[in-house]
């Protein structure tokens, strides 16, 4: 404040000894200002300059813990689109000044440390699962959920073999707790799962054991045994489930044909979703949303339009795709998570994080983020079709991230829901100058992709290794997967020995 009167005075070219002493003395002091001035101010400044305006005096304390100045500081980091652990899907206005401050504070301080190059573990929180002893069973697999305003993962381990293959232990963790309590417990008999997004559903996930089931989850359940329970179940579908919301089901055979079962007719009829290509490609993934259904196969991007289906309908064609120049290897798909949700779109963006194949035994060296953009000229009223796309036919490429593999070393990615990229790789040589042996795991955090929609073009700069936030590496090769949950600041890391070990950042 004194510097910027000085600015002013040094404006008007006149020596401050021949001002009258009058002129200070009636120039109030930030003490004096009326207090809707003195929020005004404090809210242009950055959170560690209100932490340290707290210091000064008591009037600046009192003024520093208003609600005015807390809920415009979150709202300014929510417009940046930055992650607020622990807000859930609370309203601002339904929060203390306290509670503002409280996760205001929470959001900046994992922002900074995520995107540092060496971000800083807060806490670890230690899942230990029993692997199927003499079996070379497969590692467990996981993935974060949110419900009933709490954070949980789930996770899938093989238990033994049964007559027709093997059994796996489903369970579900509340990582509220040190360490994490086990909430809900079911053997099935089968690995293929899928989890509802919509967090007000009474169906959490459904799995394939053997036909299709769906489970809701007991939060306050005293025993974890009957902490799953039956919600319903297709007793004549027996394809494994790849995606599923509120309304619908999409199922897939051996041959990689996939069907969509509409859930809100309560009967077993599905429809097939019917590829453009002659030949059949594995799928990779799909993902339902609103009215369409989004395929990844090998080589080829497919838009589904399910929002009018007729009741005789036996096919589906798809309304859009796309061909990628290359043969894909593996992929991670996630909706853009924005601030407000989607007010102008009712079509979130889409990232997709690709590593392509090679003609080695081995994939490139490269992961590439492209994203799939809303069409603005999408109408709303009207269903998707080939006339009417809700995206854009062609996904466009973001940043292009160096992340090297060596030959049948493991390796995984993930992506969070703000379009920040994790990924187990083997870029050893910085750490412990060996290139034959061990793991990285490392991030990029992509800091413009909160404004894809704006004039978004074809990005080929490559990100070197140096480029990338290096959250932790090992002289081994025991990390098998990886998840992310960029919301609360969590990775997940899967152990060969049936280990999950989740890290906060928060």
């Amino acid at each position: 404040m004194a510097q910027a009167i000085l600015k002013d005075f040094n404006q008007l070219n006149v020596p401050l000894a021949r001002f009258p002493r009058q002129i200070f003395w009636n120039m109030a002091t930030l003490v004096d200002l009326p207090t809707d001035i003195a929020h005004l101010l404090f809210c242009r400044l950055g959170i560690p300059d209100v932490l340290n305006m707290r210091q000064t005096c008591k009037n600046m304390h009192s003024i520093s813990q208003s609600r005015v100045v807390w809920q415009f500081l979150l709202t300014s980091l929510a417009k940046q689109q930055r992650p607020i652990p622990r807000l859930f899907d609370r309203s601002f206005d339904s929060l203390s000044p306290a509670e503002l401050e409280h996760l205001t504070r929470k959001a900046w301080n994992l922002r900074q440390n995520w995107m540092t190059k060496s971000p800083v573990v807060k806490k670890t929180l230690i899942i230990q699962l029993e692997p199927l002893p003499n079996q070379g069973g497969l590692p467990p697999t996981f993935e974060f959920m949110e419900k009933t305003g709490k954070r949980h993962i789930l996770t899938l381990m093989m238990k033994g073999p049964m007559p027709e293959g093997f059994l796996y232990d489903l369970q579900c963790w509340d990582l509220d707790v040190s360490p994490p309590r086990c909430i809900a417990q079911r053997e099935v008999g089968s690995r293929y799962l899928t989890v509802n997004k919509s967090l007000d559903s009474l169906a959490s996930l459904v799995v394939q054991s053997p036909s299709i089931e769906f489970l809701g989850i007991d939060y306050s359940a005293e025993d974890p045994v009957s902490g799953f329970y039956t919600v319903s179940k297709l007793q004549n579908i027996t394809q494994r489930p790849v995606a599923f919301n509120d309304s619908f089901l999409v199922t897939q055979n051996d041959q990689s044909q996939l069907y969509l079962v509409q859930l809100q007719k309560n009967n077993d009829d599905h429809i097939e979703l019917r590829s453009s290509q002659p030949m059949l490609e594995a799928v990779f993934e799909v993902m339902i949303q609103n009215e369409v259904v989004i395929v990844i196969r090998r080589r080829i991007l497919e838009i589904f339009s399910v929002g009018d289906i007729n009741t005789s309908q036996m096919l589906i064609y798809p309304i859009a795709q796309h061909v990628f120049q290359w043969d894909i290897d593996s992929v991670s798909i996630s909706p853009q998570t924005t601030w407000p949700q989607c007010l102008e779109h009712r079509y979130p963006t889409i990232n997709l994080l690709i590593r392509f194949g090679s003609l080695l035994p081995w994939p490139v060296n490269l992961l590439h983020h492209f994203v799939l953009l809303p069409n603005p000229g999408f109408d709303g009223e009207l269903h998707p079709s080939s006339n009417n796309l809700p995206y854009s036919d062609t996904p466009i490429v973001k940043r292009t991230i160096s992340s090297p593999v060596r030959l049948f070393s493991k390796y995984h990615m993930a992506l969070g829901s703000r379009g920040t990229a994790i990924f187990i790789d083997s870029h050893t040589e910085d750490y412990f100058h060996r290139g034959d042996v061990g793991q990285r795991l490392a991030g990029s955090y992509a800091r413009d992709v909160s404004s894809v929609e704006n004039d978004v073009e074809d990005s080929t700069e490559v990100e070197s290794t140096m480029d990338s936030s290096v959250f932790g590496y090992r002289e081994n090769d025991d990390w098998t997967r990886v998840a992310i949950d960029e919301e609360e600041g969590r990775i997940a890391l899967g152990f060969l020995d049936g280990t999950i070990e989740i890290r906060e950042y928060a």
